[in-house]
C-alpha cells in the first residue's frame, strides 16, 4: 500500500505540559501521563478506571434495563427447578458470554446447560429449527440469550407458542421493536451508563444482580466475581469494544485475574499463546482470542465453551489440541484468501466478493483490508446463491448506520459501529456496494484518509514497567506507537512467511515486521526507513519493537 502519511496523536501548547495534573495525582512519570493525556484523558478522575479500578466505582447492574425483570424470572427457575438453556453466539464474546453465564447458574444451583448454534449451517442469532430441536431433545421452560437476540421477534413469539420463556441480553443494535421475552437485557435501553457493554459485560452485569454483588461483591463471591472477569476482559476486547469508563475497569480487573492461577482450560490457552508474565490486552486480541474465534470460525464453537468451563487437566489438553490444530487451519486458510484478492483501490468502502471464500475467515480478512487502507471494508462469500459478508470499520465511521442505507437489498444484517455483517442476493451486489461506498462518502464528509497517529519517538516513552500502568490498550485507547527512522546497516533477516527482522543503529531493540504484500520488495543495507511501532515486553527477552506500518518520511506534521 506503499507508506502512509502521519502525525502526532495531539499537538500540544508550545512549552506546556498539560499532562502535568494527571502525574501529580496519580504520581506517575511525565512520559506515561502524556500518553494518557495524548489519549484525551485531560482530568485525574478520567484515570481513576484504570489506575483505581475498584468494586464500588462499577455502575450499579440494577440500573441496566431488563436487569430486574430477568433476575426475577430466573430466580423462579432455579427454585423451581425448571431447565435452563444458554443459548449463545460462536464468536469470543458469545463463547465468553455463555461460560460465564454457565458459572453464574451453577454456583446457583441451577439445572442449566448451553447451546451454540453453528456458524455454517445454523448462522447468527436465534432460529427456530434450533429452538424446536432444543424443546424436543432437552424441554426446558427457559432460555436465556447471550450476545444475540435482540432483534428475534419472530423467533420469541414462535417460542411462545412452544411454551418456552426467554431472557434477551444482548448488546448489538436494536431493531424497530423488541422481542416479546420475559426481559430484554441491553445497554442500549433506557439511559443507562455504560452503553459501549461487550455480550459478555452484559451477562456480567446480569451475574452481578443475581449474586446480590450491589454496590460491591460479598466477601465471599469477591474472588468468584474476579475470576468471572477473566472472561470479561477476554470477550470485551476481542469483540473490539470501546475501552473506556466501566468498560477499562472491568478489563483491568480481568487482566489481573489473569496473571493468578488459572483453571485448566485458561492456562492452556495461555500457554499456547506462549505469553509469559502479566497478560496486557494486545496479549489477549492477538494471543487468545484468535485461538477461541477459531473453534467458531471452522464449525461448531461448543469445544471452546468446554475449554472455559473444564476444571480437568487431561480435558484441557485434549481440548486445547483441537482448538490449536483449528486456528493453524484458519491461519492457512485466511492467508490463501488474502493472497488470491485484489489489493484495496480508492473506493470509499472496499467491498469485495470471492464465491468460493471460507465463510470463519470473511470478517478476520476484512479486518486486514480495512487496517491497510484506512477505510470501511468487507468481505462476501457466496452460499446457495446468498452473498454472506463480514464488515469491519475504522474509528469515525459507523456501520449501524451504513447498513440502514441498504436495507431495501439484503435479506438481514446486524452488529456495530465497528464490525457488523450481511446477507444478499449476489445478483444485488452492485447496489449493495453502491449504497455502501455512497454512505461512506458521506461519513468521510469528503475528508482525506486520515494519517496514523504516533505518540513520538522511542525517548518519549516511558519503560515498559510503567507502560503496563495503563492498560488496557485497545479500541478507544490505542496501544503506544512510536516513530523510529533509521539507515540500515543490513538488510533485514527473513523468518516465517514474509517476516522481518531488523535493526536500526542507535536503537538498542529489535524490530519485527510483517510486511507481507504491503512492501514489494525487501529493503537492501544503506535503505533509510521511517516506520511507526509499538514497544513488546517480554519478561525472558526484554523490550523489541513490532511494525505497524512504513511511514513517509520527515518530521512530524503538525
Amino acid at each position: 500500500m506503499g507508506p502512509k502519511a502521519w502525525r502526532l496523536r495531539r499537538d500540544a501548547p508550545v512549552g506546556a505540559a498539560p499532562w502535568k495534573a494527571l502525574a501529580a495525582a496519580w504520581g506517575l512519570d511525565p512520559r506515561l501521563a502524556r500518553l494518557a493525556w495524548l489519549r484525551g484523558l485531560e482530568r485525574p478522575e478520567d484515570l481513576a478506571w484504570r489506575l483505581d479500578a475498584t468494586w464500588d466505582r462499577s455502575t450499579d447492574p440494577h440500573l441496566l434495563p431488563g436487569v430486574d425483570a430477568a433476575v426475577v424470572r430466573i430466580q423462579r427457575a432455579i427454585v423451581a427447578r425448571e431447565r435452563i438453556v444458554v443459548y449463545g453466539d460462536y464468536d469470543v464474546d458469545g463463547v465468553t458470554a455463555t461460560a460465564l453465564l454457565m458459572r453464574v447458574l451453577e454456583k446457583l444451583g441451577a439445572e442449566a446447560s448451553f447451546f451454540i448454534p453453528n456458524r455454517f449451517s445454523d448462522g447468527y442469532g436465534l432460529h427456530l429449527d434450533c429452538i424446536q430441536e432444543l424443546k424436543a431433545a432437552r424441554n426446558p421452560a427457559l432460555l436465556i440469550s447471550v450476545d444475540c437476540g435482540v432483534r428475534s421477534v419472530a423467533e420469541v413469539a414462535a417460542s411462545l407458542e412452544l411454551g418456552l420463556d426467554w431472557v434477551i441480553t444482548d448488546h448489538h443494535g436494536l431493531g424497530s421493536e423488541l422481542p416479546g421475552a420475559c426481559a430484554v437485557v441491553h445497554p442500549h435501553l433506557g439511559e443507562y451508563a455504560n452503553r459501549h457493554l461487550a455480550g459478555v459485560g452484559v451477562a456480567f452485569k446480569l451475574a452481578q444482580a443475581l449474586l446480590g454483588a450491589v454496590p460491591t461483591p460479598k466477601a465471599g463471591d469477591a474472588p468468584f466475581l474476579d475470576g468471572l472477569l477473566k472472561l470479561v476482559a477476554i470477550g470485551t476486547v476481542a469483540d473490539m469494544m470501546p475501552l473506556a469508563g466501566e468498560n477499562a475497569l472491568l478489563v483491568r480487573r480481568g487482566l489481573a485475574s489473569l496473571a493468578e492461577k488459572n483453571g485448566p482450560g485458561l492456562a492452556a490457552l495461555v500457554r499456547a499463546a506462549r505469553k509469559e508474565g502479566p497478560l496486557g490486552a494486545q496479549d489477549i486480541a492477538f494471543g487468545i482470542a484468535p485461538r477461541l474465534n477459531a473453534v467458531g470460525r471452522m464449525g461448531g464453537a461448543e469445544d471452546a465453551v468446554r475449554l472455559l468451563l473444564t476444571r480437568e487437566a487431561a480435558e484441557a489438553q485434549t481440548l486445547m489440541a483441537r482448538v490449536e490444530a483449528l486456528n493453524q487451519e484458519r491461519r492457512s486458510i485466511q492467508r490463501e484468501l488474502s493472497a488470491s484478492l485484489d489489493p484495496p483501490g480508492p473506493e470509499a468502502f472496499d467491498l469485495v466478493l470471492d464465491p468460493a471464500a471460507h465463510k470463519g475467515v470473511i470478517g478476520i480478512v476484512a479486518g486486514q483490508r480495512m487496517r491497510a487502507s484506512g477505510r470501511p471494508a468487507g468481505v462476501c462469500t457466496v452460499v446457495d446463491g446468498v452473498a454472506h459478508c463480514s464488515l469491519r470499520a475504522p474509528e469515525g465511521y459507523d456501520l449501524g448506520e451504513l447498513l440502514a442505507l441498504v436495507q431495501p437489498f439484503i435479506l438481514g444484517g446486524g452488529g456495530h459501529r465497528a464490525a457488523a455483517g450481511l446477507s444478499f442476493e449476489a445478483a444485488r451486489l452492485p447496489f449493495v456496494r453502491q449504497a455502501l461506498q455512497r454512505g461512506a462518502s458521506l461519513q468521510a464528509a469528503g475528508r482525506e484518509l486520515p494519517p496514523l497517529l504516533v505518540d513520538g519517538t522511542p525517548e518519549d516513552l516511558p519503560e515498559d514497567g510503567d507502560l503496563a500502568r495503563l492498560e488496557p490498550y485497545g479500541q478507544g485507547f490505542p496501544p503506544p506507537l512510536a516513530h523510529l527512522s533509521g539507515t540500515l546497516a543490513a538488510p533485514p533477516n527473513v523468518f516465517g512467511e514474509d517476516h522481518w527482522k531488523l535493526r536500526f543503529p542507535g536503537i538498542p531493540d529489535p524490530l519485527t515486521w510483517f510486511a507481507g504484500a504491503e512492501r514489494p520488495g525487501l529493503p537492501g543495507a544503506g535503505a533509510s526507513l521511517h516506520l511507526a511501532a509499538t514497544p513488546q515486553a517480554s519478561p525472558r527477552w526484554g523490550r523489541s519493537w513490532l511494525v505497524e506500518a512504513e511511514l513517509t518520511p520527515g518530521e512530524a506534521p503538525r
